[in-house]
């Protein structure tokens, strides 16, 4: 019985383990942006957000006839009617004198539907354009949205790759390290070297290990930042089959045509500009038809009285009314607040003519200024390589002491790590305009 169980829990858990152990693979950085835009969850508040403002919009469309169709039933019970005072001639009695008349029945019930629509209103009308701003002022910021995910994705995308060739860069160097402290013990033991030399040897090794565990941590933290921004879980591997590819030159042609975020704000001054009219129009008169249609009964003796001599009546009226507003604070307040807002983006606007188009050049100036950074850092690394074979020759002939080979040997690491860093950061500045000028 215990096996039976056993193996009942195995069938259960273990494809649950396996599905969380299942690894996802990219092999390029648009295959990554086609995954993000199927699970970000930024892209499905861009599609929430969507779908709000249609309704906002289908909202404001059916408000411009502002249907009300309430349907009433009231159940009365006068358990004290009022009484009247009348001539108590009038009943027969002396002149000059009054009597008290109870007027009215007990219980009174009534069915009522009166349906009311708008057949002029200003400020309805003017709320369907703001509706139509609105719609496309959602669609530009999800797209600004979708350009600032893309963008992160591939900063971690890059960033990963770059760490993962420095992970890889210092495991053969800390190889190398290792190589040289027992050269250095070698030559100790026969008298040719310093105790101090063996020492230096050792701490550089250690230097080493300890950059290469913090070259880890960081690797592991950009997949972590990667997997929040695609909402991936934590215990799913990510692997990125791609490679640096070192062999790059400069494309002059590559230019930056970015409208999106003077888009945006030439928008919001439209809708400011709409609102502003919204509320100016909401003083206008609104002309409105009215129906009602009752049915009612009144009965001394109880609610709905089977008594057939006691039938249900009915009352229809038809007729248009016109609503005036009288200003009011509220209302007052609310123009001027409009009115405040609108002066606001237009200064706003003007402000983002000039952000957008220095925007566009500098993602220009940083692809040119990485660029020249990643070629700087490539000669940098080749003459540090020959440094360094040149010192190792020299230290093996006994010629050049072990504090400058070293000195050679952490120059050639770190000028190979920023070969690496300036091409992933030349990769990004790219990738960043050819983001802006596809979504836009």
């Amino acid at each position: 019985m215990k096996h039976v169980v056993l193996k009942s829990i195995l069938l259960i858990v273990f494809p649950l383990w396996v599905s969380a152990q299942k690894e996802l693979r990219f092999n390029s950085l648009d295959s990554l942006f086609l995954f993000a835009d199927k699970n970000s969850s930024v892209i499905k508040i861009n599609d929430q957000q969507t779908l709000l403002a249609k309704y906002q919009k289908i909202a404001a469309m059916a408000n411009v006839v502002n249907l009300r169709n309430p349907l009433t039933f009231t159940a009365t019970n006068n358990t004290q009617l009022p009484v009247s005072f009348v001539p108590a001639e009038f009943l027969g009695g002396r002149p000059g004198t009054f009597k008290e008349l109870t007027l009215g029945q007990q219980y009174v019930s009534n069915f009522n539907i009166t349906p009311q629509i708008d057949i002029i209103n200003a400020g309805a009308w003017a709320q369907i354009h703001s509706a139509n701003i609105n719609e496309e002022l959602t669609a530009t910021n999800n797209l600004i949205n979708t350009k600032s995910l893309h963008e992160s994705v591939a900063a971690c995308y890059y960033n990963i790759i770059s760490f993962r060739e420095q992970v890889g860069i210092t495991q053969k160097n800390i190889a190398a390290a290792d190589t040289l402290v027992m050269i250095v013990n070698d030559k100790n033991s026969l008298g040719l070297v310093r105790q101090q030399d063996v020492n230096d040897a050792v701490v550089n090794k250690i230097t080493l290990e300890d950059k290469l565990k913090q070259l880890q941590v960081s690797l592991e933290q950009q997949y972590n930042s990667l997997k929040i921004l695609c909402d991936v879980q934590e215990s799913t591997p990510i692997v990125l089959a791609d490679e640096l590819n070192y062999n790059q030159s400069l494309n002059a042609e590559m230019k930056v045509n970015s409208q999106l975020q003077l888009r945006a704000v030439q928008l919001q001054a439209t809708m400011a500009r709409s609102d502003l009219r919204m509320n100016r129009l909401l003083n206008l008169p609104v002309v409105s038809l009215l129906y009602s249609n009752s049915t009612y009964q009144n009965s001394n003796s109880q609610f709905f009285d089977a008594n057939p001599n006691n039938k249900w009546l009915n009352s229809v009226y038809l007729g248009a009314k016109i609503t005036f507003f009288l200003p009011d604070v509220n209302h007052i307040l609310s123009s001027r607040n409009s009115k405040i807002s609108y002066e606001t983006s237009l200064i706003n606007l003007e402000h983002g003519k000039l952000q957008n188009e220095i925007a566009n050049t500098q993602l220009q100036l940083d692809y040119e200024k990485a660029y020249s950074q990643f070629f700087t850092s490539q000669k940098v690394f080749l003459l540090k390589e020959e440094n360094y074979k040149m010192a190792f020759n020299q230290y093996s002939q006994s010629i050049l002491p072990f504090d400058k080979l070293l000195t050679a040997f952490n120059d050639l690491l770190t000028s190979r790590c920023n070969y690496s860093s300036a091409l992933a950061n030349l990769l990004y500045s790219k990738s960043k305009i050819e983001i802006s000028n596809k979504i836009k």
